[in-house]
């Protein structure tokens, strides 16, 4: 009996995402390209991935094969190209196995009833319900890319299987979607479209849930991992169990958070300089500990490719107070800066992973700015993030 409880759980679930699963993984696995021939344009041409003028995706997935590696892919090439199956096959393998013991590697699994159990329903009933704002719509390759770069960030740190992380993030996202849908009521949410901020909100909240589950809930140094097969087009995935180890570096577990950050932010600032950096809207090239203003200019600049590609309806960066002198060999040494985006694409994701008291969160701007200072010699000392009824407030001190 309760396994067939369990089935029929697991198989309404799937169908309930189905369409979800499948515009995600287009999505999220097509090598997209943003368009930067006119960077001062607001709403940039959509990607490769093929959406029509509804968003909607034509689901032409790129096949990812690794030279050399005797037809087995990378990690993140083979979860990559899962497609429609990433976690619709991933859940219903879970069916065949009800009965077996399935080993802890990292974060025990996750389970429809962990995932929407007493605590995980009193945390919604104390959540602000998801503010009824006008956000803009995001540029899809920009929205692919905060999406990507936090899953590859997981991958790199090496705390959790990543088929157990698709499990996990799938169950999250199956327990809290309709909460949220009723919440805003009917026509806000585009269920699979990341363009859509409403959506985009609610996702990003689910893989940052899921990310700080895995790397707060004693992570494994060694685990197995399911690995796939390259097999060819329209054959049944096949899989390789793989033993990983992390990094000795990272051995302690409170350095994950700190990692994650900092590959999330290198690799958002790397593409947009990429596409933006022989144009008149890159970012301003910092050299070494510069002064507040040459900061600020950088800053300002970073906000502005935020706001081209529609994560808020405007924002600024300002310089709150100045550092140690501008003749010192630090100058910008304690100086306080401050970004603020008004009605930002996180908006109540934001505030739910603060109540939730999550490490990492989806702190974008903050990542890049972290990283941005890192590369001119200077850090972060302490930072705050806070949020109003349609602003997210960032404030830091650099040293």
């Amino acid at each position: 009996m309760k396994n067939g409880i369990f089935a029929a759980t697991a198989a309404s679930i799937i169908s309930s995402l189905w369409n979800v699963t499948y515009y995600e993984a287009s999505a999220l696995t097509t090598n997209h390209h943003f368009h930067s021939s006119d960077p001062t344009t607001r709403n940039l041409p959509v990607s490769e991935v093929g959406l029509d003028n509804n968003g909607d995706s034509n689901g032409n997935v790129g096949n990812v094969k690794n030279a050399g590696d005797n037809g087995v892919e990378s990690r993140r090439g083979a979860l990559s190209r899962f497609s429609i199956f990433t976690t619709a096959a991933a859940a219903s393998s879970l069916l065949t196995s009800t009965t077996i013991p399935q080993p802890a590697w990292g974060a025990p699994i996750l389970t429809p009833q962990d995932a929407d159990n007493y605590g995980a329903r009193l945390e919604r009933y104390r959540r602000e319900k998801p503010p009824k704002v006008l956000r803009p719509t995001m540029n899809q390759d920009f929205a692919v890319l905060l999406m990507r770069s936090s899953y590859n960030a997981m991958d790199q740190i090496d705390c959790v299987a990543m088929d157990q992380f698709q499990k996990d993030f799938f169950f999250i996202r199956s327990a809290e979607y309709l909460p949220y849908v009723n919440a805003l009521g009917p026509g806000l949410v585009q269920q699979g479209n990341l363009t859509n901020p409403y959506y985009f909100d609610f996702i990003s909240f689910a893989q940052y849930a899921t990310i700080y589950r895995e790397v707060s809930c004693e992570p494994r140094l060694v685990f197995e991992e399911e690995q796939g097969v390259f097999v060819g087009d329209d054959l049944p995935q096949k899989f390789v169990t793989t033993i990983v180890r992390r990094d000795p570096s990272l051995k302690d577990n409170s350095l994950l958070p700190k990692k994650h950050n900092e590959l999330v932010g290198i690799a958002i600032l790397d593409k947009l300089d990429e596409l933006f950096g022989s144009t008149s809207s890159a970012i301003p090239k910092l050299g070494t500990r510069p002064d507040p203003d040459m900061v600020l200019r950088a800053l300002r600049q970073l906000v502005n490719l935020f706001l081209i590609n529609g994560f808020a309806f405007g924002g600024r960066a300002s310089l709150v107070k100045e550092g140690n002198g501008r003749m010192a060999v630090s100058p910008s040494s304690g100086a306080e800066f401050e970004i603020r985006f008004n009605a930002p694409a996180t908006l109540w994701s934001g505030k739910a992973l603060q109540l939730r008291k999550a490490n990492p969160m989806n702190d974008f701007i903050l990542k890049c700015a972290r990283v941005l200072l890192s590369r001119s010699g200077y850090s972060i000392k302490s930072s705050s993030v806070k949020y109003s009824i349609n602003e997210e407030i960032t404030a830091f001190t650099i040293k």
